[in-house]
């Protein structure tokens, strides 16, 4: 039997227990077709896949890269594949306010692909902070499973944490995770069909910086002007770190009243002191002293320009 795992609870958020990550934010968000995993029991050679119209796009047509083609509006159509990271590039033609286009995209193929993303919110303020999620936006819940079980697995060893209350669902089909350690690091997504035990894998090499094997390092990159006026570039005072040192953050005024104080495992400011006043144009002072010994102290000047939104 088929059945479509990702219908009426693909609806619902990883946020739910990712709450950094939103649907509104994902690798399918500007495409004019997304695609959903129909589940079928032998995933280790075929992926059966079923191809949706963007609203107001209207098909014309759809090749799916493996010399088959279809008229239907959303098709399903069944891949046949011999290695895990296998893709195929599907175009599809259709009309737009009465303008005839063509879109391709290149998707995976095995059951078990998944993307690697940072953090939503913290982006490069934490390098060691990353998002695994699967590339049937399958949820996390229990419902959107199925038969499929996924299992993560790092560098060769199994997750904890990160699994469903319920031992026999297995994990999370997207996780949160923080790397311990710099370097390159294996990340595997085993994907199994209950029903029919069936398995599919997919591994990914990540490369995480930086490397404190050697000692503390400098905090690079940091910025000599920002523009927090509200137009949603270049904010905030933003220093990258790994996202898992401690640090002592300080802001002071040109003559040298402290104006901004806060330890935290990232390193932004936005502008306005302690009390949440904004604070008027000019150089201010900073020092940033790591409390777990990871980085170097810095110490400096950054411009604050406000300008004009």
């Amino acid at each position: 039997m088929i059945k479509d795992i990702t219908s009426t609870a693909a609806t619902i958020a990883i946020a739910m227990l990712l709450p950094c990550l939103s649907f509104s934010q994902n690798f399918e968000a500007d495409s004019v077709f997304t695609w959903q995993l129909v589940e079928t029991n032998n995933i280790g050679s075929q992926s059966t896949l079923k191809f949706i119209p963007r609203t107001g796009v209207t098909p014309t047509g759809w090749d799916f890269g493996d010399s088959n083609t279809s008229t239907e509006v959303a098709p399903t159509h069944t891949y046949s594949y011999t290695s895990w990271d296998d893709s195929v590039t599907v175009t599809l033609n259709y009309t737009l306010n009465g303008e005839s286009l063509s879109h391709s995209r290149e998707i995976p193929v095995s059951p078990a692909f998944f993307f690697v993303f940072p953090d939503r919110n913290l982006g490069r303020l934490a390098s060691y902070k990353r998002i695994f999620l699967n590339a049937y936006r399958i949820p996390n819940h229990p419902d959107s499973l199925g038969n499929l079980r996924f299992t993560w697995t790092v560098d060769g060893s199994p997750l904890a944490g990160n699994a469903f209350d319920d031992v026999a669902l297995d994990q999370w089909p997207n996780i949160y995770y923080t790397f311990t350690t710099a370097g390159l690091h294996q990340v595997k997504l085993n994907v199994r069909n209950s029903n029919s035990g069936q398995t599919a894998e997919f591994t990914q090499t990540i490369r995480v910086l930086p490397d404190f094997t050697s000692g503390k390092v400098p905090l690079e990159n940091i910025p000599n002007v920002f523009t927090p006026n509200s137009d949603g570039v270049n904010d905030n005072f933003i220093v990258p770190t790994s996202g898992t040192a401690w640090f002592d953050f300080r802001i002071f005024s040109r003559s040298g009243g402290l104006i901004y104080k806060a330890e935290s495992s990232v390193l932004v400011w936005d502008g306005k002191n302690n009390q949440g006043t904004d604070m008027p144009e000019g150089v201010y002072y900073y020092v940033i002293e790591d409390l777990s010994g990871q980085y170097e102290s810095a110490k400096g000047f950054v411009y604050l320009f406000r300008g004009k939104k």
